[in-house]
């Protein structure tokens, strides 16, 4: 879909052709139709036609006269199809369309639209008018009018490839095996004709971009040429005659699949004889930086160029396994096209980019996916990894311990689970150590019993669990991961904690072995008891997720979450409620089912005294529960859900509604029922995904961010008449900047358990105000397929927004991003995030703080106060988020001292004969290095060595005898 080049129209009423039509044979038996088509305002440049309905009995076809060939259609043909592009100036009373019975004299097909190619003004924010006539029916050819958003030089510097000599340069003979792709794209009454680029990497076989089809069935309406080029004036001779080969298979497709790789492998048909000219090897390494390439591409539809042109060297800026990185001229319909090295070997495929900045998927990463031999199933092997350190005992903000309301959220994630299908699950816990409670095994009934025993699942080995204990986050990682070694599932850690690790093993060294795991990580508490950088990084890094529950109710929805986001297509809806004391049945919810296979209610609540009890309502009113026949369901403490295999008894697409009602009975005079707050998951089985694309890098405040999500079915077919909005909760308060104004509190211990002085100080401040320390404030935006924003060459790409100036507080920011799709059935999906941001030490701000003074002869103490251009400060007890290291001609000869209100104390030796000013450089991760020193600054005054006051003060001395004797 990289660039409009026509339209389709629809016919009404549809033509139908054929015996089953009612009119009589044309001649013999054959029923002919000379199909005229409206011209389009700025002129036909080609014509497709599409054929429905279609009934085609053995030994009768179909066909259609193309101009340079004729497109024939039989009983192994599908019930709907494309043609490829007609040369309709060949016809001027009409395509001729025959269909001839030659089995039986029944059947026919029905042409309903056909596609015109025409000149049409590019998408909003893309200044361009498309032009792509591949027949150049004019006799002479016109340029388009050209996107420059992918220009790094304007004019563009490429050519047309006729101008590339001598004739024998490896770039003419590359060039034949490049081409145009014409496929029809869209939904419903939103359908056009668009343009990529592709190359011929076997004798029947194109590469082109992933992006450049909306999903894989759309390459079935898809047609190939190699000819649509002039010589390098733009001139054409007699003898011109283009021809189409039809697409006819997809042998390979990734994109918007979560794989973060952008090819189409397809299969086209070409003639006996074959194509006639050469197929591409794809190199199998990557190409050196400063490697020289080129590109050969066919931009707004337009006939091929080289870039550079062939006078010019162009080469490689970068490259991985995820990228190769050029700055070469491309537009819109460039996308699919290949990089070539100087031995005319395809380096990658055109993917995304900017302006100067295009990234090409490399032809190694290729090579190594299709190689890949694919899993056979989507089985999945999960190791939960539970803190039963001592903090844990500490109250839930429920009523409960964190441990208790811990046990329920993991009986409620190992109850949904589906038992005997493949997947194996398991339990590490830790605390000073780790220990495997359950080693990995096939989820089945037995073992669901050893892990939750039986109703209500507070048994077995999670029931088992005691807090008590240090925290060491890392040795549960390392056991989890001996447990998931071996094996063809993928595999996951689900990990839960509410607090700092205070003993080795730490995350650092664990994460070193992760090997392909990936790590969900939900984090327990609120900013004064976690380590939201370190945990968001541990996710980030792995391709999980951080969230922060800040209760255990929220403990409870992010266990369930995690269950949709594994195993499932996710969420539908994620709503949190209060019940008032003495009602007895919540409000009804509506949500929408559309072409879900099952969905999952899940309400979990807060108080262990109460209960819920699940009361769906299908579209057509009847009410389905736990007793209903052919559902599943299941209830624990403070939780319950209820399975719906779809369709249910014929309801499946429409509105449903749900509510919640108290258990009734209880006695002549039942005990009050309690005020609760509760939750309601809908968790999708089938059906559209919407995945966050997650970025691996850590976040500062002052940091743009560009939060990403795709919505699309799991073949990465786009979504018609969808939508995306994003929530983002927003620290309103910085730890740093409390902590400095703060005396800290000694460390304190809680069944043993250790928790560090700020945390201490941090929870006893939460206790002294009876509420949480640090709120939040929401702000919502509408997500955007903008190619400026985003680098993407299609409108089916990531839904995204760059946000500037939200990362100004530092802290933890949670992301929700909801999707909405369809048109007469409006769907939904769900998913939520949390990254941490920290403090961003500035120089220019952390300068203004520093102070000098000499300790001995050739040392100083250097004492800064590390902060952002905002006003916020690292704080106390933060040694772990910055590194400390001398200047030349400075070396630190002490450790870094914290001095506990926000500033940090570092000893300097100066190199002897330096005349260096001393200083330090102070780095962080994912950030460039800040030097602080009394060069940097101009409120510090120049520092003065010791010995030269001593000079100074002999010199005065002197100078003062001398004035007395002389008087």
């Amino acid at each position: 879909m990289s660039h409009n080049t026509g339209s389709v129209q629809v016919l009404a009423p549809h033509i139908e052709i054929g015996p089953d039509s009612g009119n009589p044979a044309t001649i013999g038996n054959t029923w002919v139709h000379n199909f005229v088509h409206t011209p389009a305002p700025s002129g036909t440049k080609f014509v497709m036609l599409f054929f429905e309905a279609v009934n085609i009995p053995a030994g009768n076809r179909l066909e259609v006269d193309l101009g340079y060939a004729t497109d024939i259609f039989d009983s192994s043909s599908s019930t709907s199809f494309w043609t490829r592009p007609i040369n309709h100036s060949e016809f001027p009373g009409g395509i001729p369309i025959r269909y001839i019975a030659d089995g039986s004299l029944n059947g026919s097909v029905e042409l309903s639209e056909y596609g015109r190619g025409e000149s049409l003004a590019g998408e909003p924010g893309h200044p361009s008018i498309s032009n792509s006539d591949p027949f150049i029916l004019s006799g002479s050819y016109t340029e388009p009018t050209y996107d420059p958003f992918w220009f790094c030089n304007n004019p563009p510097a490429w050519e047309n490839v006729a101008c590339i000599m001598p004739l024998a340069d490896i770039r003419r003979h590359v060039s034949q095996s490049c081409g145009m792709i014409v496929t029809v794209h869209g939904h419903d009454g939103d359908k056009g004709l668009s343009t990529c680029s592709v190359t011929l990497i076997g004798p029947d076989t194109i590469i082109t971009a992933g992006h450049c089809l909306s999903a894989p069935e759309e390459a079935l309406t898809s047609s190939v040429t190699f000819d649509y080029q002039t010589d390098c004036a733009g001139n054409v001779d007699g003898s011109y005659n283009p021809v189409f080969h039809k697409v006819t298979r997809v042998l390979k497709y990734r994109w918007n699949d979560g794989s973060g790789m952008d090819y189409a492998i397809l299969q086209i048909a070409i003639p006996p004889a074959g194509l006639g000219i050469p197929v591409i090897p794809m190199r199998a390494s990557l190409p050196l930086i400063g490697e020289q390439i080129f590109g050969i591409h066919q931009p707004n539809g337009a006939v091929k160029k080289i870039s550079p042109p062939h006078g010019v060297s162009e080469t490689v800026n970068s490259a991985s396994v995820s990228g190769v990185g050029v700055d070469i001229d491309v537009s819109g319909g460039s996308s699919g096209s290949g990089l070539f090295d100087m031995m005319g070997r395809y380096v990658g495929v055109l993917s995304f980019g900017t302006s100067c900045n295009l990234s090409y998927f490399p032809s190694p990463s290729i090579l190594a996916d299709i190689a890949a031999t694919p899993a056979p199933a989507p089985d999945q092997d999960v190791m939960l990894v539970i803190d039963r350190s001592g903090s844990m005992s500490g109250d839930a903000g429920t009523g409960q311990s964190k441990m208790d309301e811990a046990k329920d959220s993991a009986s409620l994630f190992i109850q949904l689970v589906e038992a005997n299908v493949g997947h194996r699950a398991g339990l590490v816990s830790f605390s000073s150590t780790a220990i495997i409670d359950e080693g990995i095994g096939n989820l089945n009934a037995g073992k669901k019993n050893q892990l939750i025993g039986p109703a209500p699942y507070s048994a077995g080995a999670v029931g088992n669990l005691t807090p008590g204990g240090w925290t060491s986050i890392g040795d549960g990682i390392d056991k989890a991961q001996s447990e998931l070694a071996g094996g063809s599932n993928a595999k996951t850690i689900l990990l839960l904690t509410d607090g700092l690790e205070n003993t080795p093993p730490m995350i650092e060294t664990a994460a070193h072995d992760i090997g392909d795991t990936t790590v969900h990580v939900i984090g327990l508490g609120t900013e004064a008891n976690l380590n939201g950088g370190l945990l968001s990084n541990l996710a980030q890094s792995t391709g999980g997720t951080y969230t922060r529950a800040g209760d255990g109710l929220d403990l409870k929805k992010f266990f369930a979450l995690a269950f949709g986001d594994i195993f499932e297509a996710g969420t539908l809806t994620d709503p949190t409620f209060e019940l008032p004391r003495d009602q007895r049945q919540t409000k009804s919810m509506e949500f929408a089912v559309c072409d879900e296979e099952k969905i999952t209610i899940i309400v979990g609540w807060d108080k262990k005294e109460a209960h819920l009890n699940i009361v769906l309502k299908a579209p057509n009113g009847d009410i389905i529960t736990a007793s209903s026949a052919g559902t599943e369901s299941s209830s624990g403490h403070t939780w319950s859900f209820l399975k719906v295999p779809l369709p249910f008894v014929g309801e499946r697409e429409g509105s449903w509604s749900v509510e919640f009602h108290r258990p009734s009975g209880g006695g002549e005079f039942p005990p009050p029922a309690p005020s609760l707050r509760y939750f309601m998951n809908v968790i999708a089985s089938g059906g559209p995904l919407i995945t966050p694309i997650k970025s691996k890098k850590r976040f500062y405040t002052g940091d743009s961010i560009k939060p990403l999500v795709r919505l699309a079915y799991p073949s990465g077919q786009d979504l018609p008449h969808s939508s995306v909005k994003l929530s983002v909760l927003k620290p309103n308060q910085a730890v740093g900047n409390i902590l400095s104004n703060t005396k800290l509190e000694p460390p304190t211990e809680i069944n043993g358990d250790i928790i560090p002085a700020a945390h201490s100080t941090l929870i006893k401040l939460e206790q002294q105000q009876s509420e949480p320390l640090f709120d939040y404030q929401e702000q919502w935006f509408d997500l955007h397929r903008d190619h400026k924003l985003l680098g993407h060459f299609e409108a089916n790409g990531p839904w995204g927004i760059e946000l500037d100036d939200l990362l100004s507080v530092p802290g933890n920011y949670s992301f929700r991003a909801v999707g909405q799709y369809g048109h007469q059935c409006k769907g939904s999906r769900e998913t939520s995030w949390s990254i941490s941001v920290a403090v961003a030490i500035d120089a220019d701000a952390t300068n203004q703080s520093v102070s000098l003074s000499e300790v001995a002869p050739g040392k100083v103490s250097l004492t800064f106060i590390p902060q952002d251009r905002l006003g916020h400060v690292v704080g106390p007890a933060a040694l772990g988020e910055f590194t400390v290291d001398g200047v030349t001609g400075s070396r630190l000869v002490e450790p870094v001292k914290d001095n506990g209100d926000g500033s940090y104390t570092v000893v300097i030796e100066l190199e002897p004969g330096s005349e260096l000013p001393p200083g330090i450089i102070v780095s962080q991760p994912d950030r460039p290095s800040t030097t602080l020193g009394p060069c940097q600054h101009n409120k510090t005054e120049a520092f003065t060595p010791f010995w030269l006051w001593i000079i100074i003060v002999i010199l005065v001395l002197i100078i003062l005898t001398l004035l007395f004797f002389s008087m």
